[in-house]
Parts: C-alpha cells; structure tokens; sequence
C-alpha cells in the first residue's frame, strides 16, 4: 500500500510538473491578434504578432508598420511601398537633457496658467470570458480643464470603457513608450503649466475591447470610437518579423506632406542623403505595383452619385499647429457633411496627383474632390492643433491608456493622427482672430478642368471657435450642387 501511495504521489508530482511546464509554454507562446476600429460607421483592420519583447503592428493591409522593441527601448515605423523607417527611442535620461536644453533656450516667453487632466479609473466588478481569459470590466475618464488665466482655454472630457484581461505575452514597457510621444512644448510665447491627477487604483491590463469617447465642454459627444480583439491565437514566428529589411532607408520623417516634399525635392540622386532615397522611392511608387488601386467596390446602386475624397493637403499653418491634425480634422469634418442617401463616399488612399485619378476611374468615381487647407495665427497663442499632444500626452504616461491590442504611446502616436481629430477638438486652440481657407475643387475623373473650384474662408471673433465646420459646410454644399445632389 506504502509502495503504491508513493508511486501515486510521484504520479501527480509529475502530472502538476507536467503542466507547470505546458504552463510555461504557453506564457513564451509567439501570439497573433487582429483587431477592429470602427468610428463614424467605418471599420478598419489591423495584425499584430508578439515575440518575447516585441512586437509587429500591420496597420492599413500593411501600408504602415510599427515595431516595437521593448529590449532596445525603441519603437520603428516602416513604409513598406517607400521601403523607409523611422526609429523613435523612448524617453531616457539623454533624451531628456537634450529637450531640457532646448527647452532652456531663450524666447518671448509669458506665464500662463494651469491645464490639469484627472485621470480616473473604476473596476465596475464585472467579469467575464473573453479568448479563453477572464476579463475585467474597467471605466477611465480624463477630464482636463484649464484654469482662467491659461493661454489654451480647455474644457473636455474622455471616456474609455472597456475589458481587460492579464496576459502573459503582453509588453511591459508602456510607461517608457508613451514619454516617447509626449510632444515637448516651445519654449516661446505664452505657456501653461500641465498637470495630471490620478484617482483610483484599477488594475488595467490588456485590452480586448474598448471603447473611447470624447466630449467638448458642453457635455456633447464630439467623437467615440470602438477597438475590439476579433482574433487571438497562437502562432510560430519568425525573428525576422520583428526587423527592418536590409533593403529599407531610415528617415527622421514619412509623413504625408514630408513624403511629397521629398518626392519633389530633385535630390534623388545624393547618395548620403536618407530623405532623398524616400524621394526616389516615392517617385517609384507610382509605377510600382504595390501602389495600385486594389480596394474592391461593389457595383454602384441606381441613382447614387460615388464620390471620392482625396487626402486633405495643408499650405502654411501656424506656429505650434499640427498640419496632420488639420487635415484629419477637414477630411473627418467634410465626410461627414457629404453623407447622404444619394451620395456613396469613398476615400481614396492614393497621394500622387496621377495616382488619385486613377485610382478614382478604378473605384468608378463620378466625381473627386480635392481640398487644401491653411491655417494663419491671429491673436496670441501659439494656434490651435496641438491640444491632443499637449494634454493627452502626460496623462497617458502617467495612466497607460492604450488602444485594443496595444499600447499607450499607440494611442499618442496613432489615435491622435487619426479620426479622433474633428473640428470640435479642433476648435478647443482657437484663438481671437485665427484665419482659416479651404480651397475645394470637384473634378471628373480624367477631365481637364473642374466641375467647380471655389475658396472658402473664416475668421475666429472669439477664443475657442468653431471655424472649420461653417467652412466645410459650404464647401459641402458647394460639391454636392457640382454633383447635381
């Protein structure tokens, strides 16, 4: 009986080793996750792949990159129909000197106030199974006001609601990550001191579902988003998943209007010159298969008009002014006006002139409309456009907010550039006398001369206004007429 008990014993010690090891296995599984973003009634998809301390996020079917590689402390974003990277360290103490310093040099510089964000977090003490995990059920609310004598007048609001699950493929280096996208304030002009509170302790964790909305100072929904796990599984993957090609150049800058300015630079040819291989590469993409038209639509409904809507360009903008964020915030604003039953939008991801067109008779378009927007600062203040970077940054360093199936500086770095910018947030940095043209032109595709061509302005009476949405009102109404809507 002794001589069985023992052997019993030994049995499940072997069995509890046994899964202690499958355990084990499991937590250095390699892990592939696609996730959904739905905002204003669209969806997108995205991949990420999870190694040990990195990880690859596919955005866009692959037309943008990022890396993340929490061993070297560094995050890389690739282009690949441009073959270009650029490589963003997280804040470390060098990094922290060198802004330091150039913060410290001398300017105009008047005090102002005081922008506070109190980040609050509450575990609603639900739960529930998610993907095989339990996940928790969490509430977290940024409200960031600013005090009477701030040179940014803010009131706002964001709230994530979402499920959160411990994962043991999960990166550990979300705090460093989001100093990285902290934009670091010009040390000219009036400035505001930023301060963020935090109330409650709520273990977050990964995100399997979220959804974010933001609210302007009224309490009025102004934007909302939801990112959502749709796949998680286990997969074997290749170390080489997680590094540049040899092939790619490293850039400081891709985006958009960097990219057309190096496409049109005439400096090609200069062999030490990083942005002139983007240049190269750009000019390239325009015969390139990679760069065509692939999006698959369905046959147009009777009666429906297909619209196509170009990227929004910038001309001058002023000083502390996102040009990004403008753009989004006019695409975002102008797709929205030209919603209608009759009218079936399409965005249209080509960049190059000749590349537009095409892809416009390729999607079966009627019409494209093209806008360029400037920005001209009025009164004091450093603009309007810069009011995710500068509240939003310190609070998820502090936090870690992070999007579904990533992190907090993907939230900086990739929320903020994308349809979380309306005329709403917009309006927030709008200062007394603020200047804004929209210049707007309907063409058909493949036509010489446009259906309609008109120059849109506005003026800011007051700080805070809203000066985007009566311009793309017109501007709306003004292609829907050239549609014959």
């Amino acid at each position: 009986m002794k001589a069985n008990g023992r052997i019993m014993l030994a049995g499940r010690v072997a069995l509890v080793l046994l899964c202690a090891a499958a355990s084990a296995a499991v937590a250095r599984a390699d892990v592939k996750i696609k996730t959904r973003q739905t905002s204003q009634g669209q969806s997108t998809e995205n991949a990420t792949y999870i190694k040990g301390k990195r990880s690859r996020t596919e955005m866009s079917g692959g037309q943008m990159i990022t890396i993340q590689e929490c061993d070297l402390r560094r995050d890389i974003q690739m282009m690949p129909q441009a073959k270009a990277y650029t490589i963003r360290p997280y804040d470390t103490a060098e990094t922290t000197a060198t802004t330091t310093a150039a913060a410290a040099r001398p300017g105009n510089v008047t005090k102002g106030g005081v922008v506070t964000s109190t980040v609050t977090t509450r575990d609603t003490g639900e739960r529930k199974q998610m993907f095989g995990y339990t996940a928790r059920h969490l509430i977290t609310t940024i409200e960031t006001k600013s005090s009477p004598d701030a040179c940014t007048p803010l009131d706002s609001k964001m709230e994530t609601d979402g499920w959160y699950i411990d994962a043991a493929f999960a990166l550990d280096c979300d705090i460093e990550r989001a100093g990285a996208y902290s934009v670091p304030q010009q040390r000219s002009g009036c400035q505001d001191r930023y301060e963020t509170k935090t109330v409650g302790a709520a273990r977050r964790g990964y995100a399997l579902w979220e959804k974010m909305t933001s609210f302007d100072k009224d309490g009025k929904e102004s934007f909302s988003m939801v990112n959502e796990v749709v796949e998680l599984s286990q997969a074997t993957l290749d170390a080489s998943l997680f590094e540049v090609p040899a092939d790619y150049r490293e850039v400081k800058d891709f985006s958009g209007a960097a990219l057309m300015a190096a496409a049109g630079d005439g400096d090609a040819a200069t062999p030490h010159n990083a942005e002139s291989g983007v240049s190269a590469s750009v000019k390239s993409m325009a015969n390139s298969p990679a760069a065509q038209p692939t999006a698959e639509l369905g046959a147009k409904r009777p009666g429906v008009v297909r619209l196509g809507l170009a990227s929004v360009k910038t001309g001058s903008v002023g000083e502390g002014l996102s040009a990004a964020d403008l753009a989004a915030a006019v695409q975002n604003t102008l797709a929205e006006y030209l919603k209608s039953p009759s009218v079936e939008l399409v965005q249209l991801e080509a960049k190059l002139p000749s590349q537009v067109d095409a892809e416009a008779r390729q999607k079966e378009c009627d019409f494209v409309v093209y806008a360029n927007v400037s920005h001209k600062k009025g009164g004091g203040g450093g603009g309007f456009g810069g009011m995710f970077g500068k509240v939003m940054a310190p609070a998820v360093g502090q936090v870690g907010i992070g999007h579904t199936g990533s992190t907090a500086g993907n939230v900086a770095g990739q929320v903020a550039t994308n349809a979380i910018v309306s005329a709403g947030t917009m309006s927030a940095n709008v200062k007394q006398k603020d200047e804004l043209t929209l210049d707007v032109r309907v063409q058909t595709p493949g036509s010489a001369s446009p259906a309609a061509d008109r120059q849109f302005k506005s003026k800011a009476k007051s700080a805070g206004e809203d000066i985007i949405t009566p311009v793309v009102e017109q501007a709306a109404q003004m292609v829907l007429d050239a549609a014959k809507l």
